[in-house]
């Protein structure tokens, strides 16, 4: 629980801003990436 608190008040600083939103740029390219065609998969 004491994570999750810690987490929240570190969201509400800019620097934490910044980090949930470069997170998340993460996570996306890494899904993008994971549920692209591969080239050598049959059409």
């Amino acid at each position: 629980m004491g994570f999750i608190l810690d987490l929240t008040e570190t969201l509400k600083t800019p620097a934490g801003v910044v980090g949930l939103l470069v997170i998340i740029g993460v996570v996306t390219l890494l899904l993008k990436w994971v549920f692209a065609p591969h080239p050598d998969d049959e059409q």
